[in-house]
């Protein structure tokens, strides 16, 4: 069944409330805000409800119009308007998924700093490519997965704001001991997972299974930062992929955070996972 783009996406839908909570605090009607701001009624109700891709340049002048000061929501506008419809990598893929999806991939592109649970497998942003399509290959059947992986690969590597992100990861003990398919596949991922937990800019932790009953059981998760906003973002993984979470999440993480290792001894347990896959069918040098 087609679903229906024709929805604006999340950026231009936050663009047009940040618009409309700004006449409404003005307490302008839409035939009064349309005089001050020197344009048809018609367009500023699109504004506002996400439907007209606006230039920075024209956000710009309307704030001017509307004489709201020097202030972060500015900035917040105006890099919102930078970017209306996510990443350019994300255009190749937007017919294919839900508008959903499509939104919260771009919330996901904007996000400088994401923490990312796993449990069973490992997070999707850490993934090597081996180990992404062998969990495409077996979780989700007659998956197109090289278009799979292309839109995994760009998510990693993608650069909010042109630096290089922060990831905090926190996996349940499940995710790098359960038995893999491939033990080559699991070992190389387990090789890329300490190689992260080396870099500054990533932490890495594992939950013990001794640790009992914890607050990850219900499954995997992300919590997402964004620059100039003391709002989070959670969204949720599941066996029919992504969602939005009811709620922000960030509760559920510093439960997390209580139970896991500390990176020394999580590093640790990953390289005695590794090395557990040693000698292993699959595991030699001439595999």
């Amino acid at each position: 069944m087609a679903v229906d783009y024709r929805a604006p996406n999340i950026n231009a839908r936050r663009l047009g409330r940040h618009f409309r909570q700004i006449r409404e605090a003005l307490r302008l009607s839409y035939d009064e805000a349309a005089e001050v701001v020197g344009c048809e009624v018609t367009w500023l109700i699109r504004l506002e409800t996400g439907f007209e891709q606006v230039t920075p340049e024209q956000v710009r002048l309307t704030l001017d119009r509307y004489e709201v000061p020097q202030h972060r929501i500015r900035t917040v506008l105006l890099d919102l308007a930078t970017r209306q419809a996510g990443p350019p990598w994300l255009a190749g893929h937007a017919g294919r998924i839900k508008a959903l999806v499509r939104d919260l991939l771009t919330l996901e592109s904007e996000s400088p700093v994401i923490h990312t649970y796993g449990i069973l497998v490992l997070p999707e942003l850490v993934r090597t490519e081996a180990y992404a399509r062998m969990c495409l290959e077996y979780q989700v059947p007659g998956v197109d997965v090289d278009r799979e992986w292309d839109l995994l690969d760009n998510r990693q590597r993608h650069r909010p704001g042109g630096r290089q992100r922060v990831l905090d990861v926190i996996v349940d003990e499940t995710a790098i001991t359960r038995p893999a398919p491939r033990p080559v596949v699991m070992r190389d991922q387990l090789g890329h997972l300490i190689a992260l937990s080396e870099d500054a800019r990533a932490t890495v932790r594992v939950i013990p299974m001794s640790v009992g009953a914890h607050a990850g059981l219900e499954g995997a998760f992300d919590v997402m930062e964004f620059p100039h906003l003391d709002d989070r973002v959670s969204m949720v993984h599941g066996a029919l992929g992504i969602d939005l979470a009811y709620g922000d999440l960030t509760g559920t993480w510093r439960l997390l955070e209580k139970v896991a290792l500390p990176p020394p001894a999580s590093r640790a347990m990953i390289r005695e996972a590794m090395e557990g896959l040693e000698g292993l069918p699959g595991t030699s040098a001439d595999a």
